[in-house]
């Protein structure tokens, strides 16, 4: 199948040779009332309520040559298995895209093969899709006044690397429409564009927000209007806003990071300018996990310098904060992940789409034919919370440093605190990190409806 295709792959783009056009960076204006209603009519449950299923999308592409994420994807339904369903969106046949249906099922139904995944546990849904990165194009499930599922559905463009209405763009933002019209649910619209990777909720009301990532993505809307339109489609009724993300998150096309010695080299990797799930997690309606950094982690890395000083700026934020009954938060420090480095090179899925990208041509540009260095996007807060499960993400591995072994313990044994009735399931995530996201954006929770 690949071998038909030309795939630019990374944080979601995938260019069909001779059917998908490249981007153009343009500034849209979305036609939003400065009025927009603030009716309250449904609610969006937190990712530790009872769960239907998880979402997940079969890939279609690899990052960096030899670095599949299929046997993870499978790895993942084992673990989650006995407690809910594993929904997984499958391209249907297509020729001029280069997919048949029966050989991804063949190949799926090997590696549940391997893996011991019950085939009773997984559902396969015929959905269009390009990316996996199902957080943030995937159906976003709220529950109405009659408690009934609805599909809250932001604009989408690419995580601010694309034009509004790129091809690219375009196909990805009928993804969770396609899943509503296949399980017959309602569509909530709206032309704000937003990503479920930054956005956080406790279940009662609260939600907490990235500003720099909503206001780089519609620069031409106030926070009350975007306040607004979360009222009206996710039915939240307090809204705390982090100023920023981390500086290994910032766009790719921002500018170059310093490695150790200050000197800027280093790329990231198509990411997405500052995601909540990389550094802010509630753990309960009350408890919030958050990405601490020490001093000493600090003065060895102008990167950690970097993000220490933002996460604290952050932490200042949420130690006033209070939640919609105006009660204060009990906030829990998380270690900071290991900065992990790798070199991409023509031919690798993110290299391509970095050389070929109209913003990062215009901003950033990266010299073409030549191996570069880049950060993944690594992070301990970057989990899913299921059914008596949270698949986390770890980094030691043979060769590593022993420091890191530590780090994810350190790492898991807060979250098995954080979730006494729940099993910690570490993976390691490289090969979703070098495409610029980690465990938690590969996956979109459905809620229980109990009668």
């Amino acid at each position: 199948m690949l071998n038909k295709r030309n795939i630019i792959k990374g944080i979601g783009f995938v260019l069909i040779v001779g059917t998908i056009s490249s981007c153009k960076k343009t500034e849209e204006k979305p036609s939003i009332s400065k009025t927009a209603t603030t009716i309250t009519t449904v609610r969006f449950p937190a990712e530790f309520e009872p769960q239907e299923s998880i979402w997940m999308g079969w890939p279609t592409y690899e990052n960096k040559v030899g670095w599949s994420i299929e046997d993870l994807h499978v790895q993942i339904w084992a673990a989650l298995a006995p407690t809910v369903f594993i929904d997984v969106a499958v391209n249907p046949d297509d020729k001029e895209r280069g997919f048949s249906y029966d050989e991804q099922i063949k190949r799926i139904k090997e590696l549940m093969t391997k893996y011991h995944v019950p085939t009773d546990k997984v559902r396969f849904h015929k959905i269009v899709h390009e990316d996996v990165w199902w957080r943030d194009m995937g159906p976003v499930y709220v529950v109405n006044k009659s408690n009934q599922l609805e599909i809250a559905d932001f604009s989408f463009n690419g995580w601010g690397y694309e034009a509004n209405n790129s091809d690219y763009a375009v196909a990805e933002e009928k993804v969770d429409e396609n899943v509503a019209k296949e399980q017959g649910l309602k569509v909530n619209s709206s032309k704000m564009i937003s990503e479920g990777g930054n956005r956080e909720f406790n279940g009662k009301g609260t939600m907490i927000a990235v500003e720099v990532v909503e206001k780089q993505r519609n620069p031409y809307m106030t926070r009350p209007q975007m306040e607004a339109e979360y009222k009206r489609l996710l039915g939240v009724t307090n809204v705390i806003w982090l100023p920023y993300g981390r500086f290994d998150d910032d766009l790719t096309f921002k500018s170059k990071l310093p490695n150790q010695q200050g000197v800027k080299e280093i790329y990231t990797v198509i990411t997405t300018g500052g995601h909540m799930d990389e550094h802010t997690r509630f753990a309960t309606p009350n408890k919030i996990l958050y990405t601490a950094i020490s001093e000493e982690e600090a003065k060895k890395d102008p990167i950690a310098a970097e993000n220490k000083r933002r996460m604290d700026a952050n932490l200042s934020i949420l130690k006033s904060a209070k939640d919609q009954d105006g009660k204060s938060f009990e906030l829990v420090p998380m270690p900071s992940a290991p900065g992990i480095y790798e070199t991409l090179k023509p031919g690798d899925g993110v290299y391509d789409y970095l050389v070929s990208n109209d913003s990062i041509i215009k901003q950033n540009p990266i010299p073409k034919d030549k191996p570069i260095k880049v950060i993944l996007a690594s992070s301990y807060l970057n989990f899913l919370i299921s059914n008596k499960v949270v698949i986390a993400q770890k980094f030691w591995k043979p060769g590593a440093p022993e420091a890191w072994k530590a780090l994810d313990k350190k790492a898991a044994d807060i979250l098995q605190k954080a979730f006494p009735d729940r099993k910690i399931v570490t993976f390691d995530p490289r090969a979703i990190n070098i495409g610029g996201g980690g465990i938690h954006c590969n996956t979109q929770q459905k809620p229980l409806i109990t009668k």
